[in-house]
């Protein structure tokens, strides 16, 4: 048994004070009383005793005074599944397990058993095979699974030309280095997004400029972009925030007004349809990534699309050490870098491509199940998706509590949850906010308000392909317990 879990076994004996200190030095929220051959008595939680002193208990008493001694008990052959239905089905966070004479062998916890993660990849058996096929093969990088990925990814994003990297990250660094974007430069950006649609800017000592966001689909706003437009602007990285395309018919008609490059972060969106067009086929270039969480996955993993051959030769050549396409290998023509992305990562993600209608239907309707559920809770507001967004490609579930819940407010909903085991994370904190920008740059608070006021409140639930609407509904439930046990009382019923 783990010594911090045996950290919790007391006496009958003990006063409440005493089983306080214990239950706060073990961190496990609950207190096991056995007797002198380790037979489980009883249980006592914290929240007995908060309850018990409320009640006018003296802290003085013995535990044996406000003991809960019918607690629900486990043996050590239960079935595992069980266990995580009684937890599911209860507010319990331990469960005790005892063999046939009573003595304690184990205590379950809610958060080792129930672990609802935030994503997880779909892989099948293909995908394995694909991957092993690879490996039955010399060719395990620059290979013949390389050049087929990019053409397959090229198809499906409505483009001409792929180049496929070992990160989405890597995909932006190089568009903005082949756009030739430096020091001096301004690119206007959204300070709402996973910090890489920025930093990818930094590495070629490019300003960014941020801009507010829509407070409904949490995109770029385009009726800010103009005011922001200096003699320095060189493009517009838009970010399709959590699947959603961005508003490319004002943001390409302002990019093309103002001589712009416009670049399409797509690292959340593949798939995605603004107004019947791929959200990928706008722009000089637009990138995909294929980590863990996306619709699709190769590992780690990007692209970069366009219609540009010579952008795209830039960009192979870069992410290639900075060779020329046909020339030796120790032949360097420009500064490169290691951004390859191997054959075994590749077949994957063909595999992975061949799916992904399937992925994308799985997906919409997990969101669609998630509205049904989360549809009678007060104090939220569901994801929004413009009316011109014509096929979501739904990389998170993000909820926003209601104006009257705080960032504490939020922050200890997030920890409920947690705490009930179920995965769920603060998406996004604002990029202006993030100590290495506020110290660059010297942004600060109340610098982007719209973003600060969305950051502050949003909650992203967990969210992959194979969840059931059961379990939609039962997140749902803990969801709206943990805003209860908040103290918020929302008036209104919020959806927006």
């Amino acid at each position: 048994m783990d010594p911090q879990k045996r950290k919790t076994f007391i006496t009958d004996a003990i006063t409440i004070r005493e089983t306080m200190r214990v239950i706060d030095e073990s961190g496990l929220g609950i207190a096991l009383i056995v007797d002198g051959q380790g037979r489980l008595l009883g249980t006592v939680t914290d929240g007995d005793i908060r309850r018990a002193i409320l009640a006018g208990k003296d802290l003085e008493s013995p535990i044996r005074e406000v003991m809960n001694r019918t607690p629900i008990v486990v043996n050590p052959e239960t079935d595992m599944q069980s266990v995580r239905r009684a937890f599911l089905d209860s507010t319990l966070k331990h469960i005790p397990v005892a063999d046939e004479q009573g003595h304690i062998v184990d205590l379950l916890l809610v958060s080792e058993l129930l672990a609802v993660p935030l994503s997880t990849p779909d892989i099948t058996a293909k995908e394995i095979e694909a991957v092993s096929g690879v490996l039955r093969t010399p060719h395990l990088s620059l290979g013949p699974k390389v050049y087929e990925f990019e053409e397959k990814i090229a198809s499906y994003a409505e483009r001409r030309y792929a180049v496929v990297v070992n990160s989405g990250t890597s995909g932006l660094h190089l568009v903005v280095r082949a756009l030739g974007l430096g020091r001096g430069d301004e690119v206007i950006t959204t300070p709402f997004s996973f910090i890489a649609s920025s930093n990818c800017l930094l590495y070629e000592d490019v300003t960014p400029i941020f801009v507010d966001i829509d407070p409904r689909t949490y995109n770029l706003d385009p009726s800010h972009i103009e005011a922001a437009i200096s003699p320095r602007t060189r493009a517009i990285l838009a970010v399709d925030v959590f699947g959603q395309p961005a508003q490319y018919d004002a943001i390409s008609e302002l990019a093309e007004r103002h001589s712009l490059a416009l670049i399409v972060d797509s690292c959340e969106s593949i798939g995605a349809e603004f107004m019947g067009r791929r959200a990928s086929a706008f722009g000089v270039a637009s990138v995909f990534a294929f980590y863990p969480n996306k619709q699709i996955t190769t590992g780690e993993g990007g692209a970069i699309v366009t219609d540009s051959g010579h952008l795209a030769a830039l960009c192979r050549s870069m992410r290639n050490q900075g060779r020329a396409e046909g020339g030796g290998w120790l032949c360097h023509e420009r500064l490169g870098y290691n951004y390859r992305l191997p054959d075994i990562c590749c077949a994957l993600g063909i595999v992975q491509l061949e799916r992904i209608d399937d992925i994308l239907k799985m997906r919409q309707n997990v969101a669609e199940a998630y509205y049904e559920a989360l549809a009678g809770i007060e104090g939220i507001h569901l994801p929004y998706v413009d009316p011109r967004t014509s096929r979501m490609s739904w990389f998170v579930y993000v909820i926003r509590l209601a104006e009257e819940y705080s960032r504490q407010d939020r922050d200890g909903v997030l920890q409920r949850m947690r705490a009930a085991g179920i995965g769920v994370n603060n998406y996004f904190p604002p990029i202006h906010l993030q100590p290495f920008y506020r110290e660059q740059f010297g942004f600060q608070e109340g610098d982007y308000p719209i973003t600060e006021r969305v950051s502050a409140r949003t909650i992203a639930l967990p969210f992959h392909n194979k969840m059931a609407h059961e379990d939609c509904r039962r997140i749902a439930q803990r969801l709206k317990g943990a805003l209860e046990e908040s103290g918020v009382l929302i008036a209104s019923h919020w959806k927006g």
